[in-house]
């Protein structure tokens, strides 16, 4: 047989290999097959400081999370900032993803695994507009060791893969805002007026008072008292919208003022079923001087920049409060007293 002969029936009888991979398997020999122990998103480890843009799709609900001038934003909620630690979460999980399990390669079952029309499609692009990573994503689960394993599947592979390290994500854009409007020490305030009640507390306590206390009058329990100071120094809120000039009356508002010179002032309003808030501060040197602010833990160095600081991120936002967080600053001065029963108020 010549040696010609024999390279044809060779590559004939390769092609035929190749065929009854295609029958028996499915899958394409064009396509990557991946291995076990690969990184998922080939060479993305190496580019993905060169990320500009990540997109998310799921069903009806889509978020687009943008590099800015000024940093990382959601584009669906008017280039608000993105929560940065599940940004960076996110990236640092798809760079170091590797396989580690070949799954299915039928899309017939791809629904079981989260995949085909449940699949979360996440697309990462470059500074050039360039895709650094396309995949679906579907069932993830963290492991009691803190690693996740979650089932993906590219276009470019013959087969769904079950790979590690990969972190939560959601296509819904209110899930990637920075929700933390304000981190205050909490012992810093002096004052809070919310509607018609008025808390007051000396430097150096925990506790605040009513004001104006008739008599027979007493007041709920302490850590009553304290709970709408808490919710402010740390507030965190479920929703924003770019709007400077509400076209609708307030229902309420709240003034705290610190001893060492800030005061915030929160104006809210009913909207779509919820409490929304507008936050601006303002700093007075004189009340710091009053205040004895270098004994406050938690003080600035320079007020006037904390409050200046505090208006740049909240100005021409209006900001959406959880229901307890809305309940608590929407209180009025019978809900800081002890509330008496039938009993009591008859006299028996």
């Amino acid at each position: 047989m010549s040696e010609r002969l024999t390279n044809i029936l060779g590559y004939l009888t390769l092609f035929a290999v190749l065929a009854a991979i295609w029958v028996l398997f499915g899958e394409d020999p064009t396509l990557d097959q991946g291995a076990r122990g690969e990184h998922t998103f080939a060479a993305l480890d190496k580019h993905i400081n060169d990320a500009t843009e990540l997109d998310l799709k799921a069903g009806d609900k889509a978020a687009v999370i943008k590099q800015g001038k000024d940093g990382w934003v959601v584009t669906e909620r008017d280039n608000y900032p993105a929560d940065m630690t599940k940004l960076v979460g996110v990236l640092r999980g798809m760079a170091l993803s590797k396989r580690r399990d070949p799954k299915t390669d039928n899309k017939d079952h791809f629904d079981r695994i989260g995949l085909g029309k449940k699949a979360l499609a996440i697309t990462l692009k470059g500074k050039d507009g360039k895709t650094l990573a396309q995949f679906d994503m579907g069932t993830r689960k963290d492991g009691a060791d803190g690693r996740s394993l979650t089932y993906i599947y590219q276009e470019k592979d013959t087969r769904a893969w079950l790979v590690t390290g990969l972190a939560d994500a959601k296509a819904d854009p209110v899930w990637w805002l920075d929700t933390r409007v304000l981190d205050l020490d909490e012992s810093r305030f002096a004052q809070l007026k919310i509607g018609d009640a008025t808390l007051t507390r000396p430097l150096g306590s925990e506790d605040f008072t009513l004001e104006g206390l008739k008599k027979g009058e007493k007041t709920a329990p302490v850590w009553e008292l304290r709970e709408p100071s808490r919710a402010l120094a740390y507030l965190s809120v479920t929703d924003v919208r770019k709007i400077a000039n509400p076209l609708m009356d307030p229902k309420g508002k709240v003034v705290a003022t610190t001893h060492d010179g800030l005061t915030l002032t929160l104006t809210l309003y009913s909207m779509d079923g919820g409490t929304w808030a507008q936050v601006a501060a303002s700093f007075d040197a004189k009340a710091r001087e009053e205040g004895k602010a270098g004994e406050l833990k938690g003080a600035p160095v320079d007020g006037a920049k904390e409050a200046a600081d505090i208006n740049a991120r909240t100005t021409g936002w209006l900001y959406r409060l959880s229901d307890r967080t809305g309940e608590l600053l929407t209180r009025s001065r019978k809900d800081f007293l002890e509330a008496k029963t039938d009993a009591a108020k008859s006299g028996s």
